[in-house]
Parts: structure tokens; C-alpha cells; sequence
């Protein structure tokens, strides 16, 4: 089982509102539970199961190895029945440790809805599960509210999914604790990052366009002004360029996240004088998004344009046609950054570290072959 803590935050003029959920993590401590005024601790539990507090906390904490399928059974049945939670206070006070780590994704209210960070959370939770440590979960687009969240909740360490550049110097002076953040290319000397190699992805998009016989081309991508974003978009420039293609300025087109900026974006491409264009995009949700927009204008893919994503989603599978895209390893990727963070943890004076780590091609549907025969 695993504990998340889940903080949204809802701002009105009116009011605000903070609304926290919590999913478990295994922990260690004596724990407890309120039902109907009693509290509920391992020892009660113990005492109706008829085993030991430590069979008991070892069921708790997933550990299944020495206690039998029969035990197992009427342990989670009592726990279930008694609503049992794990009390972390309780773990902190004894082991001096809140066993609280923060993940802090970048955006407004529920960004789970977004498939790329619900990728990211997905693959960090049971990582962080399997070190037996409580997990915090914060969305934000305000700098106030990470230190406020982090010093409230007395956490260990943090890692942010999301691009925090602007922030990071002023993040790092405030929190003197692990933080690993991931697609930074900040300037700020001495942060421990996890990437991608961004240009790589721009450069093998563009070469594959370019061996399909295609001499048009367009980016459309989130703003420049993101080092990410920035990086995919001079890979796949300079590789045009050095094949001796030029990507016109009005070809370059920045999406806001907004319905209309991007239905914006489709006018523009639908009034493109090209025959075929080929288009690489900064993200698949924004390629399957403009996929879903020109459907709707009779414009299909790769039809009357090819289109290529970067991340591999999932949904680049599913959508019709499958969607071609640079993949990163969301596997690796939440790995490299948990390493780091209880390294960190445990040795505080480990050095800063830059990850980067590859990228690849991911061909499927959406990019049509332009050569002659």
C-alpha cells in the first residue's frame, strides 16, 4: 500500500481552498486510528489476529516473506475493518526522520490530467513505496507555495517534474534539503538535474523526414522561452539546415495552453501553401491534439501531412494513425531522479549530478514516405 499526500489548491476572489489526499507508504513505527473515538494501533490488531506486533507490522510494511498466506489474510481483513492508518508522527518520533519526500509538478489545481505527468507520477510512487517512505504530492505554479508546503510538511527531500528554472536559485537558498529537479537548464551552478538529451530528439526527428523524401517542414511547440522546448527545436533546425533546408519564420509556431491558441495554430497550418507539410511537435499531446483539430478540417495524417510527437505516451499508440515520436524512458527517467534524491538523502554531501539520459526514434503511422521511385 502506499501513502500519497495530495495537496490541490483552488484560489477565488473569494476564498481559498487547500485539499490534501492521502495514499499510504509503508513505514516502520507504531502506527494508530480513530474509529468511533478508539484508537487503533498495531498492538490491537495484533491482539485480535492472535500474532506478534512485529507479524503485524511486517504485513503493514508489505513484508510478506515470514508470515504465512492464512496470517496475511486475517491481518489486512482486521485492518480493513478497523480503518486502520499508519500514524507518521509516530515514525518521525522515533527515528528523528519525517520519512516524508515531496514531488512537486509544475501546474494549476489537478495536473494528473495531463498524461505526461501522470507518466511521471505513475513511475515515481512505487519508488518511492519501496524505500518506505510517505510521498507528498503538491501541484503549483507559484514559488510561495513550495517552500510553504515543504517546510510545513518538515520533508526530507524533493523532486520537481515541471520546469522550475525561474524559480530554482530562489527554491535552493530557502530549502537547505536534497531537491532533484528534472528538464532544468537553469544556470544555477550546483543543481542535480534529470533529462533528456532534448537536441538528440530534435535531430532524429529531422532526419527522418528528410530520408522520407520531405522538403517542407514546420515546429509547432510549447514556448520557446523553455529550455526544453529551446533544445528539440535547434536539433531539428540545424539538421534541416545542414541538409540545406531552411525552416521559414512563419513555420515556427509556439502553442499557449489555451483552446484557441492552438485552434489558432491550425488555421495557420491550414492555410500553408505547401502541398504536404511535415510537422515535429514538442510533445505528443500536442501533436495528438492537432491530429484531433485538423481531422475536423478533412486534414489527415499522413494523408495530407506528416506529423511527429516527442515522449512516446502512451496515447501515441492509441490515436489513429499511431503517432511517430522520439521516446524518452519515463522508467528511467523517475529512477534516475529517485536514486539521486535518497543518495542525496542519505549522504547529504554528495556532489550535484547532471543526468542526461538518450532518446530514440519510435517510427509508426503518421509519416508518409515522399520519395520517388
Amino acid at each position: 500500500m502506499i501513502y500519497l499526500g495530495l495537496s490541490l489548491s483552488q484560489n477565488t476572489k473569494e476564498h481559498s481552498i487547500e485539499r490534501y489526499f492521502f495514499i499510504t507508504v509503508p513505514i516502520i513505527a507504531e502506527s494508530c486510528s480513530r474509529k468511533e473515538g478508539l484508537m487503533v494501533t498495531l498492538k490491537d490488531i495484533a491482539r485480535e489476529a492472535g500474532v506478534s506486533v512485529m507479524t503485524v507490522s511486517r504485513v503493514v510494511n508489505g513484508n510478506f516473506s515470514k508470515v504465512s498466506l492464512e496470517n496475511i489474510k486475517k491481518i489486512q481483513a482486521i485492518i480493513k475493518e478497523k480503518h486502520y492508518v499508519p500514524n507518521s508522527t509516530a515514525r518521525s518520533l522515533s527515528s528523528k526522520s519525517s520519512h516524508i519526500v515531496s514531488l512537486i509538478v509544475r501546474g494549476r489545481q489537478n495536473e494528473l490530467a495531463n498524461p505526461y505527468n501522470a507518466t511521471m507520477v505513475g513511475e515515481i510512487v512505487p519508488l518511492i513505496q519501496k524505500q518506505g517512505y510517505y510521498l507528498m504530492l503538491h501541484f503549483t505554479d507559484q514559488y510561495g507555495d513550495i517552500t510553504q508546503r515543504l517546510r510545513a510538511w518538515n520533508v526530507e527531500g524533493a523532486i520537481f517534474v515541471g520546469t522550475f528554472d525561474g524559480e530554482i536559485q530562489k527554491i535552493m537558498q530557502d530549502n537547505q534539503i536534497p531537491l532533484i529537479f528534472t528538464d532544468s537548464y537553469s544556470r544555477v551552478r550546483q543543481i542535480t538535474n534529470v533529462g533528456v538529451d532534448d537536441y538528440k530528439g530534435g535531430e532524429l526527428a529531422a532526419q527522418y523526414l528528410l530520408d522520407n523524401g520531405h522538403k517542407d517542414f514546420a515546429f509547432v511547440g510549447w514556448p520557446l522561452a523553455s529550455g526544453v522546448v529551446r533544445g528539440r527545436f535547434r536539433g531539428f533546425r540545424e539538421t534541416l539546415e545542414k541538409a540545406g533546408y531552411s525552416l521559414d519564420r512563419s513555420h515556427i509556431l509556439e502553442a499557449r495552453d489555451t483552446r484557441d491558441s492552438i485552434l489558432d495554430i491550425v488555421d495557420t497550418i491550414c492555410e500553408f501553401e505547401e502541398e504536404h507539410i511535415a510537422i515535429f511537435t514538442s510533445a505528443d499531446l500536442l501533436a495528438v491534439t492537432l491530429m484531433d483539430l485538423l481531422r475536423d478540417r478533412n486534414r489527415i495524417a499522413p494523408r495530407d501531412y506528416s506529423i511527429i510527437g516527442f515522449d512516446d505516451l502512451s496515447i501515441a499508440g492509441y490515436v489513429t494513425p499511431r503517432l511517430t515520436t522520439i521516446s524518452q524512458s519515463f522508467p528511467k527517467k523517475a529512477k534516475a531522479a529517485t536514486d539521486l534524491l535518497f543518495r542525496h538523502i542519505q549522504d547529504p554531501a554528495a556532489p550535484s549530478e547532471n543526468v542526461t539520459l538518450d532518446v530514440r526514434l519510435v517510427r509508426r503511422e503518421s509519416v508518409s514516405c515522399r520519395n520517388r521511385s
